[in-house]
Formats: C-alpha cells, sequence, structure tokens
C-alpha cells in the first residue's frame, strides 16, 4: 500500500483502498480541517449552496436571536471562559464571524472608522470596508503604507 502525507498535519498516512485521492489522515483535527476547506470550496463553486447555507443562517438566527447575548453572560457571570476559545490575556473574548455569512470576495480592504460615527460608543465601531484588490500580487505584502489607512490623528 502506498502511504501518503496529510495534507493538514504532514503525517505519513496510508489512504482507504476505497479513496485513491485521500489527502487528509483520520485525525479529528485534519477531518475537520478536510470538512472546512470542502465547504469553502463548495461555498465559492455551488450558489445554490452558499443561498441554502446563508437561508440556513438567517433561519437558525431568528429561532436563537438571544444566543449571544446568553452565551457571554453566563461566561461572563460565572468567571469561566469557554473552553474552546483561546486563552487571551485581556478578559474580554472576541466574538467571531462565521464563514458564510460574509459575501465579501477574498481580497485586501481598507477598514476606517466611518466619519459620521463617534469613536468610543461602547465596545464596537462603525466602519467603512473598501476592496483594495482582489486578486493581485499585492495580497503578500499587508505592511504596505498605501494599504494602512491609520487616519489623520493616528488612529
Amino acid at each position: 500500500m502506498m502511504t501518503k502525507r496529510c495534507a493538514c498535519c504532514g503525517q505519513p498516512f496510508e489512504p482507504r483502498p476505497q479513496v485513491p485521492d485521500q489527502a487528509f489522515c483520520s485525525s479529528p483535527d485534519c477531518q475537520r480541517a478536510r470538512k472546512r476547506q470542502w465547504q469553502r470550496d463548495k461555498i465559492k463553486s455551488d450558489p445554490d449552496y452558499r443561498i441554502n447555507q446563508q437561508d440556513a443562517q438567517r433561519a437558525w438566527t431568528q429561532r436563537n436571536q438571544d444566543y449571544w447575548r446568553t452565551r457571554r453572560e453566563t461566561s461572563i457571570g460565572s468567571g469561566q471562559r469557554d473552553p474552546k476559545q483561546p486563552e487571551q490575556p485581556d478578559e474580554r473574548q472576541p466574538l467571531l464571524a462565521k464563514m458564510d455569512v460574509s459575501t465579501l470576495p477574498s481580497g485586501i480592504y481598507r477598514i476606517t472608522r466611518h466619519p459620521a460615527f463617534p469613536s468610543g460608543v461602547g465596545d464596537s465601531l462603525v466602519v467603512e470596508i473598501t476592496l483594495l484588490c482582489a486578486a493581485c500580487p499585492c495580497k503578500m505584502d499587508v505592511s504596505r503604507d498605501d494599504l494602512i489607512d491609520t487616519g489623520a490623528n493616528g488612529t
């Protein structure tokens, strides 16, 4: 039998005979990575799947409108952090976006504070997101000064 290297962890594994082009080993972490990759590819290539995922997310959000508020209150109130979240020096845990709720294409964006909204209102900012480059070599050079908008006062 032929040994391959896992596309996720790089460890050698023997592919199943039923799946000759198998690229991921059977480790649960690698299988999760395989599924995420499949979903990303499917969302990009299949408009029906993308719309279905967006509709499912919207329906779940409608059914569970208090989910994030309740989760924040219970995790803050208990003094315990969510074991699924990485430890951070700041006690406040960031809320992560789901992969299928954004319709923005991959690329480099400029994010600037919207001038019509005051800063420092709560823990959030209102921003404008402007696509600078959808597919170009400059993606690898995100430190370029012309891609970083620091604003007039350096904030």
